[in-house]
């Protein structure tokens, strides 16, 4: 067959053989019938997908040990573009021929190519995609786009930035037009994929889109208009996904113009439409919105760059948005509608802790009507917004507790009611989550105990989220410490257990409470530590010899603090020396010498017509006995220097305190001079009298000795104080505070509380995401878990996700990993103070044996959300880290032009999620925050298929619920102030060398 004389089939006589056979079809163009036609080229796009699996299974691992080499011979997989080519050129009479045509064209050319075309093939190439992209026939420009889509910029091909023009204006067409089933999606890909184009190429060389001829022009307006599409797909697109993809467009153009600092006007527009998306009929679309805005936290300042009232004005608006939202949702009776609100509640959280206590108490004027308008602070909207959420909407018809309207927003740059085409596709009548829980409970009961409490849980734990955290994130701890670790036995004199036992409840220093059916309280008395640096917790004043520690656990963690009574300033070391408070008077320049006064003269004050001259010394010191002369008044002294130093407290306006007020009009001038000597007399008089009988022992008082301190014996006699103080030991807290029954069951519920490998402990949000590195040639797992570093981009990448942690003292979320170093030194973590995320990198674990091999497989196989760095020519293939998880793959493929092109591998159950789509180009300086906020949404996405699945604010909400309902105490008002007086006996008192 081959001309040789080798016998028997071979490689090279199969290909031979498989070559004459095409061949003896001769030009299938020539077939006349365009039937005919139509089936000879699905024959060619069906034996192309064959070929396709053949290249696709050339050179892969058989053992998945090792990686082959590149196969020697590989498909001819453009072996057909010459008739393809010609079948473009076909009258309309062979529309479906030329469509099959169109359709093999793309998919041979947006596959990575093994041998690179050369220039004569892509300039025929690029000639037939502008011509089929400029078609009148739409059938053909939605077959383009569709089997284009999502690769073809990604490949890299050169030139292929030249069709850039003619696949917006193609995409824009699908878009625009009415029907459905045209590629929307693929459409609304092709455009986000190019949204980080034009910052990186300045100036664009491309095909004119107004003429089929080969006219190259320079366009400098090419962001223009894709923004522009995507603007209107975001508002008008009637696919519910594809409105997704255009969401997810604008949230990247965003941070994409925010870190080049373009200051781009119509970023305002894009923030207008993804807020006013926040209200979409449609949920899904709404929770991408909502999305995006969460994504935007990470680039506050840049947007405060920007415009500086950005960020306030989207707290704002998700304030507004809640308000507006609240009642429909209340009366909803499906789950996704109320997890949209909590979604909100949450984005709304993170906003606020992005932002500085300054800002947030800034006022803003809202109308409540036309003529009643109210000055307050954002902080006091938010916390109107939450009560409403915890209590009901039905509070905000009292306007005392109204948050805001929409309407009140309304400015040039913000339409809060932008008109937003309704989707055209049907919406399922249930959501998923609500189906998959009829099918375990009767709907009515997952309604009353899982749906009914969903806004009021979230809302109640952003509010204690907000007072435990708000000002105070990060600690000096770092970030990874929220909550104390501090328990019942540190520092307690009666313990010496290391953990929490049942000796603790025959302390008598320690009691256990709780508040308002939501809260466990812990108050024990403890010794003052002393000598501490600036004076410890008493800060040098006199204070007793016991503090009072409070432990509190609550919706949003557990905190610990310490309270000590404070008596007054420290004692004097020498009663001789003068104190004073030295103030500065920005007004007045000091004088060299502080120790003379200052003369000053007063305005001149007027008494029956004569303006009299007083003068008065002025001081800069407080006057004290040690300072005063024997001829002045104290009181006298110390009222001039308060209504000199503090004009505030001057009854009349330029009068000193220290001036007689004018005499009343009822009092003559003589009356007034008859009281004034009679006063003078008897102090006359006094003063004669002491003089005389000064040393007359019987005048003299015997000396009183200063009463010494006594201790409190009670070892709780602090705590009872404070309680006092607080007024929890009153009638009136007896419904909200009250007494917890102590057994081994409590304490086992508390250990669970407190314990870090219980998901009730979780005070944050908790993922762990997978990090793998693919080399060049690698097609095996061992060759990828082997690798123990990367190239620089992937370094760069990996450093960009978080900070780096020393796993044997992390104190955050571990996800599995050890302290031991068994998986590694180090790791990339990050987070907020509400989510934490931890990453198993591949190339941080250790692969030195066969046993860390299996331990790292382990720990990245049962990540559910893989990120996957691929420096390999060929794709990545979902099956070469065998696992049941790894459900959702994000794919990286670094790109000739230092761009990103991303590949999102999911299964089909598996909600959409954004900011980064299947498809998508991004440049390295978003790259990381992108692929991050991604995992976590993905990671979010894939729990919420869990059936029943509860947030960890549910979780510890429902459990801190069981606590209370088991072990409160519902005690007399008798019993109750007894046990606060004397929790258990005292038996004996540790002595100052215990602990």
């Amino acid at each position: 067959m081959a001309g040789g004389t080798l016998t028997g089939w071979h490689a090279d006589v199969a290909t031979v053989m498989w070559r004459r056979m095409l061949g003896i079809l001769g030009d299938v163009n020539s077939i006349m019938d365009p039937e005919i036609h139509a089936q000879v080229f699905d024959y060619l796009c069906e034996l192309w997908q064959n070929l396709a699996k053949i290249r696709d299974n050339l050179g892969i691992s058989a053992d998945n040990m090792t990686s082959p080499s590149p196969p020697v011979l590989i498909p001819p997989l453009r072996i057909l573009t010459p008739w393809l080519f010609k079948a473009t050129m076909l009258s309309d009479k062979y529309k479906q021929g030329k469509l099959h045509a169109y359709k093999l064209i793309c998919n041979t050319m947006k596959r990575r190519q093994d041998v690179s075309p050369n220039r004569d093939f892509l300039t025929h190439f690029y000639n037939i995609m502008h011509c089929g992209l400029l078609h009148v026939d739409q059938d053909i420009v939605n077959t383009i786009i569709k089997h284009c889509s999502p690769q073809f910029f990604s490949l890299g091909l050169p030139g292929a930035t030249t069709l850039i023009m003619d696949f917006i204006i193609a995409a824009g067409r699908v878009a625009a037009s009415s029907f459905l089933n045209a590629p929307r999606v693929e459409a609304q890909v092709l455009l986000g994929s190019l949204v980080c184009f034009p910052n990186l190429y300045c100036e664009l060389p491309a095909l004119h889109p107004n003429t089929p001829d080969i006219v190259v022009s320079q366009f400098t307006d090419v962001k223009e208009l894709i923004i522009k599409t995507v603007l209107n797909s975001a508002r008008e697109e009637p696919s519910g996904p594809a409105r997704c993809v255009a969401l997810c467009s604008l949230g990247i153009w965003i941070c994409e113009e925010l870190v080049h600092e373009s200051h781009h006007p119509q970023i305002k527009e894009a923030l207008n439409v993804i807020c006013a998306s926040l209200k979409f009929p449609n949920k899904t679309v709404a929770h991408v919105a909502c999305n995006m805005l969460n994504m935007l936290i990470h680039y506050v300042h840049r947007l405060q760059k920007y415009q500086a009232d950005s960020p306030l004005k989207i707290i704002q608006i998700l304030v507004a948005t809640i308000t507006h939202l609240l009642p429909s949702t209340e009366a909803s009776s499906y789950e996704q509608d109320k997890r949209l609100v909590v979604a909100l509640l949450l984005c709304l959280l993170d906003w606020i802790m992005a932002l500085p206590l300054k800002t947030l108490f800034q006022p803003i004027c809202t109308a409540a009507n036309e003529n009643d308008k109210t000055e307050k602070s954002v902080l006091n909207c938010i916390y109107k917004v939450l009560h409403g959420c915890v209590y009901g909407s039905h509070c905000f018809s009292n306007p005392k507790y109204f948050p805001m309207n929409l309407s009140d927003l309304a400015s040039s740059d913000y339409d809060p009611f932008m008109h937003l085409e309704s989707l055209k596709e049907p919406e399922p009548l249930h959501s998923p989550d609500s189906e998959r829980s009829s099918k375990l409970q009767p709907v009515t009961e997952v309604k009353s105990h899982i749906q009914q409490g969903l806004i009021s849980v979230a809302a109640r734990t952003v509010i204690t989220h907000l007072v435990n955290h708000l000002g105070h994130y990060p600690m000096c701890g770092g970030p990874a410490m929220l909550t104390s670790q501090v328990c019942e036995n540190n520092d307690n004199p009666y313990s010496e257990s290391p953990e929490l036992s049942p000796e603790l409840f025959e302390n008598p220093n320690l009691q256990f409470f709780v508040l308002n059916n939501t809260t466990l309280v812990s108050c024990i008395q403890i010794r003052a530590e002393e000598d501490m640096p600036g004076g410890g917790l008493s800060a040098g004043l006199v204070s007793a010899n016991s503090n009072v520690r409070i432990i509190v656990r609550d919706l949003s963690g557990k905190y610990s603090w310490d309270s000590a009574i404070l008596y007054g300033p420290p004692p004097l070391c020498s009663l001789s020396e003068p104190t004073s408070f030295v103030l500065s008077l920005p007004h007045q320049k000091k004088p060299e010498d502080t120790s003379e006064p200052t003369t000053y003269v007063e305005e001149p004050c007027v008494k029956d017509g004569n303006a009299l001259q007083v003068k008065r010394r002025f001081r800069e010191t407080v006057p004290t006995w040690d300072t005063i002369r024997d001829e002045e008044d104290a009181l006298d002294e110390l009222l001039q220097y308060i209504g000199i130093t503090s004009p505030e407290c001057l009854q009349r306006a330029g009068v000193s305190l220290n001036i007689p007020a004018p005499q009343p009009i009822c009092v003559s001038e003589k009356q007034e001079n008859d009281v004034i000597n009679a006063i003078l007399k008897q102090h006359t008089e006094e003063r004669d009298f002491v003089e005389k009988h000064f040393n007359d022992l019987n005048t003299k008082a015997m000396e009183q000795d200063e009463p010494t301190p006594q201790k409190p014996y009670s070892p709780f006699y602090y705590c009872r104080l404070l309680l006092s103080i607080l007024g929890m030991n009153s009638w009136d807290k007896r419904r909200s505070f009250h007494l917890l029954k102590k057994n081994e069951k409590l304490l086992r519920e508390l250990r669970n509380l407190d314990s870090r490998q219980c998901h009730v402990s979780y005070s944050r949000e908790t993922h762990k995401i997978a990090v793998f590195y693919v080399a060049e040639g690698q097609e095996d797992k061992h060759s990828i878990l082997t690798n123990t570093g990367g190239s620089q981009a992937y370094e760069d990448f990996v450093a960009g996700l978080g900070w780096e942690v020393n796993l044997t003292n992390h104190c955050g979320f571990m996800g599995g990993l050890q302290k031991n170093k068994s998986t590694g030194l180090t790791t990339p973590y990050f987070a907020t103070s509400t989510v934490e995320v931890i990453f198993h990198v591949s190339t941080r674990m250790p692969s030195d044996s066969d046993d860390s091999l299996t331990k790292k497989l382990r720990h990245l196989g049962n990540d559910e959300v893989h990120i996957v760095w691929s420096e390999h020519t060929r794709d990545y293939r979902r099956g070469i880290i065998p696992t049941e998880f790894g459900d959702v793959l994000i794919v990286i493929y670094p790109m000739k032009n230092y761009m990103f092109s991303i590949q999102i591998m999911k299964k089909p159950e598996v909600p959409f999620f954004g900011p980064l789509f299947d498809g998508a180009i991004v440049n390295g300086k978003i790259l990381p925050i992108m692929v991050r906020a991604t995992a976590i949404n993905a990671s979010r996405a894939l729990k919420s298929l869990i059936p029943l699945y509860q947030n960890f604010y549910e979780e510890r909400a429902r459990y801190l619920q069981t606590i209370v309902q088991h072990h409160l105490d519902p005690s007399t008002f008798e019993d109750f102030a007894a046990q606060v007086f004397c929790p258990a006996p005292c038996h004996h008192v540790p002595s100052e060398t215990d602990h």
